[in-house]
């Protein structure tokens, strides 16, 4: 049957290729219509069918492994009516009226990542693995084990445990991993699960850990020993193990309890932290769980309450094409302002010429626009039979919108530039980026002042801020004496700012702050940098080819080494911080959260230095949650499990009080 067949190539597309190719809402409709078609022709129904599959099959570059106890998938419900039909048929497999209304449930978020099974034994772990095909997995153990918060070890536990969740990129990281890959011109990832799925599945787990997973454990297969007779009572015995548990999890009695909570975190959905496509709704009893059992790809107990498609039409006005530092075009839709999860969006990337190609996306198209990652509007797709007629495709430009030179495109380089290095608009974008937080850190001049200070002709380029008066500074408009001062003394204080800061403020292509934070640990000095040859660079791990003929070249170019000889003469010329670790906070685990004072980077890397660890989840075995204003569900979490909770004031004494300076 055609549909079958669609239907097996989407699951082999998202299962084990991590790549899909519909949104989810098209995907769950085309599943429910090859389910109901061999519902009602059970003669078309067979053994292979993709509608009663679980996952995918296991990948050929991982040890497989059959799980003890089968991990299962879950049957979907899309309104309070369908909730209400899988109400009934768990009280008929109970043997109960249908109209039984006092069961017990347990609401759980359906977080949008990849499933996971972590196996003890006597309390000992021997290994983690994918769901699979629910049967036999993929031992990924030293993938998981990059999330810090994976209990290796469970003392005073005997026989076998099989502790199951929900791996996942938060939205932050998934924001911040596209941001970096745009910049590189490498591929994007589609969505957090994708990038989920793809971390895990790295060999090298050094790979891994760069996309810093997180993960929530919510159930168990075989559990010998666990004292648990509830859903609720195995999210709480987790919890005091150390596994990452949600602060999302409710128990509640009767079907309008259930609806009101799906509900309630529908509308809460854009305040996640990581992606969800719904809630799950589980019969709190494990002993009744058992006696509703399985049908033969899900619980009879559980159904998964899918959240409506957030998905708007809107009209692609017209495309812009701004010119970045680094001289790379980047085009951008303008569309007709829609809501979308609780804010307005009149704008979405459009990263390079291929996408709009792929997409065959024309101004004037009406286009589908969905929150990725819940936070970034992206175009899903176009609708072609809404499009105007004479709309023509893009024609994605031959020479710079800003200076007119002919731009180029490099060989598996999925991006386009402006090779002219006096294009007027990278001027701009590379002083304002020079003096920006994640570079230079100089908070007194932002974009109004770079331009200003360009169209006064007061600076070219980054080393002329190091020339500037307090005279020139105090002429501007909206200038004045104090404000001057401190523009320059900002200015005087950058210059001791560590070698990563400025590798990162040169702009060079493909290196952003995570490879500029590689290249100063590895050469330690900028004499050493300037010096390495290509193969040096591409030897530094975590770089490749690329990026060392584009660091190689950019600081071989004379314009780049004007640069640097005329900043080091008015001073800039750090050194590599060399941050030697201390004990005295040895043995304590730490979270911090909020709106704080100080740059979280900053306490991080203090606590890390005196020799704290710094996780991302409060458990049963964080020492203490240092939390700004707003801190949200992180503070409730270590409200409830007793952890103690500390101000800048308070961290402050800790930290005196335990001799770190």
């Amino acid at each position: 049957m055609a549909l079958r067949d669609e239907l097996a190539a989407h699951n082999r597309a998202y299962y084990e290729q991590d790549a899909p190719t519909i949104p989810d809402d098209v995907y769950d409709a085309l599943a429910r219509r090859v389910r109901a078609l061999e519902e009602a022709h059970p003669e078309w129904v067979a053994a292979d069918s993709p509608a009663g599959a679980v996952g995918g099959a296991p990948g050929a570059a991982f040890q497989p492994v059959t799980h003890p106890t089968p991990m299962t998938s879950l049957d979907n419900a899309f309104d309070d009516a369908e909730l209400s039909d899988w109400q009934e048929k768990l009280a008929r497999s109970l043997n109960l009226p249908p109209d039984t209304d006092d069961f017990t449930f347990t609401g759980e978020l359906k977080i949008d990542g990849l499933s996971v099974n972590l196996y003890y034994l006597n309390g000992v772990l021997q290994w983690a693995a994918t769901r699979g095909n629910g049967r036999v997995g993929e031992i990924v153990t030293e993938q998981v084990l990059t999330i810090p918060e994976i209990p290796r070890s469970l003392p005073g536990l005997s026989g076998e445990l099989e502790v199951r969740g929900e791996v996942y990129l938060s939205r932050v990281d998934f924001a911040a991993f596209n941001a970096q890959a745009e910049e590189l011109g490498t591929p994007l990832l589609k969505n957090p699960r994708n990038g989920a799925a793809g971390a895990l599945r790295q060999k090298d787990p050094a790979v891994t850990r760069t996309r810093n997973l997180k993960v929530v454990l919510y159930s168990l297969g075989k559990h010998d020993g666990v004292p648990a007779r509830t859903q609720a009572e195995v999210l709480e015995w987790l919890a005091g193990q150390g596994f990452p548990v949600s602060r999302y999890s409710e128990t509640f009695t009767g079907l309008a309890a259930a609806a009101d909570y799906h509900a309630r975190m529908t509308a809460q959905r854009s305040a996640f932290e990581f992606d969800a496509d719904g809630t799950v709704i589980k019969l709190d009893s494990l002993p009744l769980q058992e006696e509703a059992g399985f049908t033969s790809r899900a619980p009879r107990w559980a159904i998964a309450y899918k959240f409506p498609v957030e998905e708007v039409e809107t009209v692609l006005e017209r495309i812009s094409v701004n010119v970045g530092r680094t001289g790379k075009l980047a085009p951008l839709a303008h569309l007709q302002p829609r809501l979308i999860e609780g804010s307005t969006v009149s704008k979405a990337t459009l990263h390079n010429e291929d996408f709009i190609r792929d997409l065959d996306l024309r101004v004037g198209d009406t286009v589908l626009v969905r929150k990725s990652g819940g936070v970034i509007p992206q175009i899903m797709r176009v609708l072609p039979e809404k499009r105007p007629d004479g709309a023509a495709p893009f024609a994605f430009p031959t020479h710079c919108p800003e200076c007119g030179h002919e731009v180029v495109r490099a060989e598996g380089d999925a991006n386009t530039y402006c090779p002219n290095p006096a294009c007027p608009a990278q001027g701009f974008e590379r002083i304002r980026y020079f003096v920006s937080r994640g570079a230079m850190d100089v908070r007194g001049i932002g974009e109004k002042l770079v331009a200003q200070l360009l169209d006064q002709g007061l600076v070219k380029d980054a080393a002329d801020l190091y020339t500037l008066t307090a005279e020139q500074l105090a002429a501007l408009e909206r200038g004045g004496e104090k404000k001057a001062a401190n523009i320059l003394a900002q200015l005087q204080d950058s210059k001791r700012q560590p070698l990563w800061r400025l590798v990162n403020a040169l702009g060079m292509n493909h290196v952003g702050q995570r490879n500029a934070q590689v290249l100063a640990r590895h050469f330690g000095t900028l004499d050493a940098l300037l010096g390495a040859a290509p193969e040096q660079v591409e030897a530094v791990p975590g770089l490749g080819g690329v990026i060392a003929q584009s660091v190689t070249a950019s600081l071989a170019d004379p314009a780049m080494r004007d640069l640097i000889a005329r900043l080091r003469a008015s001073g800039v010329d750090p050194q590599e911080e060399v941050v030697t670790r201390g004990d005295q906070l040895a043995g304590l685990n730490f979270v911090i959260t909020g709106s704080l004072e100080r740059p979280r980077d900053e306490i991080k890397a203090q606590l890390e230095a005196a020799g704290g660890r710094v996780t991302g989840s409060v458990t049963g075995k964080t020492s203490y949650l240092v939390a700004g204003a707003d801190a949200g569900g992180k503070l409730a979490r270590a409200q409830e499990l007793g952890v103690p909770v500390l101000d800048e004031t308070g961290l402050a004494a800790l930290l005196a009080e335990r001799g770190v300076g």
